[in-house]
């Protein structure tokens, strides 16, 4: 028994794993720069297209990309974020390092406490990335333990699907047992920027918070004009993170006309003395790849006939030819091998009338080297009508083949009626002759 329940979960850990590599492929855009990182995940937003990926399915140290979980549960455990107001005191703060990132709670915090709305503090965790504002919002949703916000953000990593997530903490400080992946944290953030407030927060270079009548700055240099070797005028967003052990990451987002992308690095080195953000540098560099290099390609017209469908309940119907619902375009490199497109079809064996112009019968998917890059309905390009005739004649037909083994019973019990009949009228003239004669 217990070889078997082992076989059971080595064969449930393996098919994990497969869904997890397939969920995290990417096709082959022709990347070939160094950006200096150890994990990437880059996506354009609007059709969801892989377009490079490195390790992002590796669990590691997020660092302070971990807010991005802190925002969530804090945006869903409040109604209202602006006219909220936490009273934070110096306890909320107690275990926090002294070397953290801070917004500069501690320096305003008189003997009762400071008020502070969640807003203010939503600010100061993802600008600054201020651990104390981390806490003292963990605090506060958490009625006062740290602990049970924890245990909210792990619920909701889990809920949006990030198995390669685990948090010890809500700002990100190092320990063991709290990590994720540059996968899961495209998951997390694609999530925060529906929430209230986020996109606004996250493209802010500073930010006045009117109840410490202070000024907090973005550490995200990419936003911000007065860093000239890290400014770039597409960026949106998002969250900067560092630790000696998940060295310089970074979650951006960037926009450029039509096209939206989220990029995700992580594990880039980092030295005081040489102060260089590759994180930063190599965000922009895979930002000028994309944008130089990628861009909607047409593949699939709408007046293309996908097949030409046999169709029932009609006498001597031509097949009907069925087409594209939309013109399908793909987020393909600019000069694409043509022979790694390739298309699925899911269409039934065959139509049955009436058939509506324009009705949905299927889907056609398209792909590249492998991996989706787009898909639309299959509908049919003619109307046509059920001949009613035809149709009662298929139904009877169907109805018969259907049930041949109960006609049949139904058959022999009517015939072995009748012959018994035949049999008993028989015997019965025999009896009544016999009577007549004697």
């Amino acid at each position: 028994m217990r070889k078997i329940i082992a076989f059971v979960l080595v064969i449930t850990m393996l098919l994990t794993l497969s869904v997890s590599a397939l969920s995290a492929s990417a096709a082959d855009f022709g990347f070939d720069g160094d950006v200096n990182a150890s994990y990437i995940y880059m996506e354009e937003l609007n059709s969801g297209t892989v377009v490079h990926s490195l390790n992002a399915e590796e669990q590691v140290p997020p660092a302070s990309l971990t807010k991005v979980m802190t925002y969530i549960v804090v945006a869903e455990s409040v109604p209202d974020l602006e006219n909220t107001y936490v009273t934070v005191t110096q306890d909320m703060l107690a275990t926090m390092d002294p070397e953290s990132s801070v917004m500069g709670l501690s320096h305003h915090i008189d003997a009762d406490g400071t008020k502070v709305s969640v807003l203010e503090l939503l600010y100061g965790l993802m600008l600054p990335s201020g651990n104390d504002a981390a806490l003292a919002l963990a605090s506060y949703v958490g009625d006062g333990s740290i602990d049970k916000f924890v245990e909210m953000m792990n619920r909701k990593a889990g809920q949006l699907g990030c198995s390669s997530t685990h948090f010890v903490n809500p700002h990100g400080l190092h320990d063991p047992m709290h990590y994720s992946s540059a996968l899961d944290l495209s998951v997390m953030t694609k999530y925060a920027l529906e929430k209230p407030y986020f996109k606004e927060i996250v493209k802010s270079p500073d930010y006045i918070v009117e109840s410490l009548s202070s000024i907090i700055e973005n550490t995200n240099y990419m936003l911000r004009e007065d860093y000239s070797m890290y400014y770039y005028p597409y960026v949106t967003g998002v969250k900067t993170g560092y630790t000696d052990q998940a060295g310089k990451c970074l979650i951006s987002t960037d926009q450029n006309g039509d096209y939206e992308y989220l990029c995700i690095v992580l594990g880039t080195p980092y030295s005081y003395a040489e102060d260089v953000n590759y994180a930063m540098l190599g965000s922009a560099k895979l930002y000028e790849w994309a944008f130089n290099n990628i861009s909607s390609s047409p593949i699939l017209s709408k007046d293309e006939v996908i097949k030409s469908m046999a169709i029932e309940f009609v006498w001597g119907s031509e097949p009907v030819d069925v087409v594209p619902q939309q013109d399908v375009t793909a987020l393909l490199p600019n000069n694409y091998d043509k022979s790694l497109v390739t298309t699925e079809v899911d269409l039934p064996e065959y139509l049955r009338a009436p058939v509506e112009k324009g009705e949905v019968v299927g889907s056609v998917s398209v792909f590249y080297d492998g991996e989706k890059v787009g898909t639309t309905n299959i509908v049919s390009s003619v109307t046509v009508e059920r001949d009613q005739t035809n149709y009662l004649m298929h139904r009877m037909i169907g109805f018969v083949v259907n049930n041949i083994i109960w006609l049949s019973i139904v058959f022999a019990i009517l015939v072995a009626l009748v012959v018994m009949n035949v049999y008993n009228r028989r015997q019965r003239k025999k009896r009544q002759a016999r009577r007549r004669y004697r």
